[in-house]
């Protein structure tokens, strides 16, 4: 121990008496460092944490796969799949669900209302989480007296009820009906799925008996626990299994999906995991590039200190104790970078989570932060890259000759061919590896830029989106909710500022979800095909509002009511493809479904991108509310101002309607938009500013070498001058030693990248994993950066004059 305390002490020392070199060293270490461990925290507080559930890897959340039909791989389940999903399996101990509504607490003078899901009974003790007050539900509940008690969540508890011990009893008034608060779940639970964007802050119990048979409407989200010994795979090819039966039994149902599950970590989390994980990559590649930067340094420093190695080695010291000591030196000049990496990451993570939109619904963002694994982490790093850029220097340390360092003492000596080739190689390897993240960072900025000058279809612009939820038997009529949304969009339309407002079922871009099955009506020649599309129910001024543009025949009217011929207005995409060189318009659509029946087409509607990476159109289908009068819309008011400006009068206005509703979503549409786009952007602009890192690294790095060669062949230059070399030829000389070695390391990187692109592959669009200009632009940066970078060192040394250079050893 006293051996090691001496090696400290006599390393602290040393790093004291060269101020400039470790202050710069430990910067560089900072940066890698800091930003590896910002990205670490993302990873390990989303990802790698605990979920707020008893023995989590057991339980698999169950979706409805449509993706056969061209639909979502995660739809809602209708009633009746669950029920027979949960009678038939054996691979679960218990099999639960959700549905996700909307609930107004509308006894308070301004009425809130949180999102709710109604749960089984079971549902808490399937996920296995406790009360931190009061209880769960307990069996029966959701039969005997369904919608009679409430359990809420710490949130609310904290927000509404000021945290008061008293609420466990507590009657409240929801949608006008008065309901027990039972039980206050702990801080940290969250739903156990990623499909709703805002947590849920109340749980009531409701039993699906009533829908047992329905299956065409589909709004559950259903998850099991696996039974000791039984895999995920098992289960899923069971849930496959009885689902083919389930098709076979009901053959009369167009969309027969197909059970997905998957483990519950999968689902809350699976969206997120791979953005990060890429990010922890490259993040990695820049770390790289700083050991080999601060390998260089240390070669340098090495060199110098040849005969303080010599000296030591013939007084008696072994090469283990003169390999411990460089090592701990490197050790102490990682810790210190790394320590001064934790205050980057601590600084880091607040700008990072702000990349991240709120509508984008990250999970778990409030345990991203500098904890003990996060720190025990950037210590092991710390000293995993201290071992990485240490080992060089003490090879060359220890391979010097002794004799000539003994003659030659302390001055200056080139570290032989060994110290020439790892500093070779390490320049090499950090433009080869800057090369991989500026081609990484161009693919992604030409994918974000192309989805964002992407012809939507519509257009976003100064428009506001307001979700309204009608609850309760006030609205159990379809006349009641086509009369509340026609009065609604009236009063809408009478706010100042406010252009023009429409509503739709569900706002674009397009999400896919569940597609819609219908045939050709009145078409022999098609022998009653089946076609699938996406359903969108719409009000009156629809087109007009979001500027979607009508190709041929007309929009939805007023006139098209309930009493009316039943219209549909479908897209582009749609025509082309069930229609081929038809004329759609005046033709009739049969729906199935719960708008079951012949819809005849009235009009062409311009094709709307969906969200996400792959913005192709889809065929989609639009028909008038007042035909299809759903209880959800989505408000769309074109605004003459800011259209968030217009949120609070909006609320209100809606409010003054009626109570027993939800509303909620309030944001402009582009937030909309940009929701689907995030990770493309977040990518972006970290794989950007790892990129602008790694080559200001690069440069640096080239520099130091170069200008540590020329300093060395400094005679050699003398002596070229001497016999007639001009300075321009000097000049030409330290310049081309630096491109070439830039050059090699293009190669190495071009070669990386190729395989690299393999891992970007699945986020980019409009452009190639091997794009070569993207290949190309980045490798004639980085040789403009290289010479650039040698530019200084060749003046120099063209400058010095010919007698001064021959004096020097």
């Amino acid at each position: 121990m006293s051996f090691l305390l001496r090696d400290v002490l006599y390393g602290v020392r040393l790093l004291r008496r060269s101020p400039a070199f470790t202050s710069l060293a430990a910067a560089i270490i900072a940066l890698g460092i800091g930003a590896a461990t910002a990205i670490f925290s993302l990873l390990y507080g989303v990802v790698l944490n605990a979920l707020p559930f008893h023995d989590a890897d057991h339980l698999m959340a169950i979706w409805s796969d449509f993706s056969k039909g061209g639909g979502n791989r995660r739809a809602y389940t209708a009633p009746a799949d669950y029920f027979d999903w949960k009678e038939r399996s054996r691979s679960f101990t218990g099999m639960t669900a959700y549905r996700s509504t909307n609930r107004t607490f509308t006894a308070l003078d301004q009425p809130v209302t949180p999102l709710a899901q109604e749960v089984p009974a079971d549902y808490f003790d399937v996920l296995g989480v406790t009360a931190l007050r009061g209880r769960t539900f307990v069996a029966g509940e959701d039969r005997s007296a369904p919608g009679s008690v409430a359990v809420i969540s710490y949130a609310l508890w904290q927000s509404l009820f000021d945290g008061s011990d008293d609420v466990i009893g507590k009657s409240v008034e929801l949608d006008g009906r008065a309901v027990q608060l039972v039980g206050v779940l702990p801080p940290g639970f969250r739903m156990p799925n990623n499909s709703v964007l805002t947590p849920p802050d109340l749980w009531i119990p409701t039993s699906f008996d009533a829908q047992r048979l329905e299956r065409v409407q589909r709004s559950l989200v259903a998850f099991g626990r696996l039974k000791p010994g039984v895999s995920p795979a098992q289960a899923e090819a069971e849930l496959a299994a009885i689902s083919e039966q389930i098709a076979r039994e009901h053959s009369q149902i167009k969309a027969a999906p197909r059970a997905w599950a998957l483990p519950i970590r999968e689902d809350m989390i699976g969206e997120f995991r791979g953005a990060f994980l890429l990010l922890l990559g490259a993040v990695g590649i820049m770390l790289l590039i700083a050991c080999a930067n601060v390998a260089n340094l240390l070669l340098a420093r090495a060199t110098g200190r040849a005969g303080e190695v010599a000296l030591r080695t013939a007084l008696g010291a072994s090469r283990a104790d003169i390999l411990k000591q460089m090592l701990t030196e490197s050790a102490l000049l990682a810790l210190l970078g790394g320590a001064a990496g934790i205050l980057v990451a601590q600084f880091s993570i607040g700008p990072l989570l702000a990349l991240i939109p709120a509508a984008a619904g990250l999970p778990f963002a409030e345990n991203v932060q500098i904890n003990l694994p996060v720190l025990a982490f950037a210590m092991a790093l710390s000293l995993l890259t201290a071992v990485f850029f240490g080992l060089a220097p003490a090879r060359q340390a220890l391979n010097a000759n002794l004799i000539e360092s003994l003659k030659e003492g302390g001055r200056s000596r080139t570290g032989g061919r060994e110290g020439a080739r790892w500093r070779n190689a390490l320049i090499v390897v950090e433009v080869g590896l800057s090369i991989v993240l500026l081609t990484g960072a161009g693919l992604m900025t030409q994918t974000f830029w192309r989805l964002s000058h992407l012809n939507l279809g519509f257009d976003a612009g100064r428009v506001l989106n307001v979700r309204n939820s009608l609850r309760g038997e006030t609205y159990a009529t379809p006349e009641a909710r086509r009369n509340h949304f026609a009065t609604a969009a009236a009063k809408l339309a009478t706010i100042p500022g406010v252009e023009s407002v429409s509503a739709v079922s569900f706002p674009p871009p397009l999400d896919p979800i569940a597609p819609t099955h219908f045939t050709l009506a009145g078409d022999a020649s098609d022998s009653g095909r089946d076609y699938t599309a996406h359903l969108l129910v719409i009000l009156p001024r629809y087109f007009e509002t979001v500027r979607n543009p009508l190709l041929s025949g007309r929009g939805i009217t007023e006139a098209d009511s309930a009493d009316s011929l039943r219209v549909a207005v479908v897209t582009k995409e749609l025509a082309r493809r069930y229609f081929a060189d038809r004329d759609p318009v005046g033709r009739s659509i049969r729906l199935s479904g719960a708008l079951a029946g012949d819809w005849r087409i009235v009009g062409i509607a311009a094709d709307i991108a969906c969200s996400g990476n792959h913005p192709e159109p889809q065929p989609i289908v639009y028909v008038p509310h007042a035909q299809a009068p759903v209880a959800t819309m989505s408000f769309l008011l074109r605004t003459r101002v800011a259209p968030a400006t217009l949120g609070p009068v909006a609320e209100r206005t809606l409010w003054s309607t009626g109570r027993l509703m939800n509303v909620y979503r309030i944001m402009p549409l582009e937030q909309v938009v940009e929701a689907g786009r995030w990770q493309n952007r977040f990518t972006m602009i970290l794989l950007t500013l790892f990129a602008a890192l790694a080559l200001i690294l690069a440069a640096a790095g080239i520099y130091a070498v170069i200008s540590f060669l020329t300093l060395q062949r400094t005679r050699e230059i003398g002596i070229r001058m001497a016999l007639g070399a001009r300075p321009v030829d000097v000049l030409r000389m330290v310049t081309r030693q630096g491109v070439a070695l830039a050059a090699a390391g293009v190669a190495f990187g071009m070669i990386a990248s190729l395989a690299a692109g393999r891992v970007l592959a699945s986020r980019l669009y409009g452009v190639a994993a091997t794009d070569p200009l993207t290949l190309a632009g980045g490798s004639v940066l980085l040789l403009l950066v290289a010479a650039a970078a040698s530019t200084g060192p060749a003046m120099r040394a063209a400058s010095v004059a010919p007698a001064d250079a021959l004096r020097r050893d």
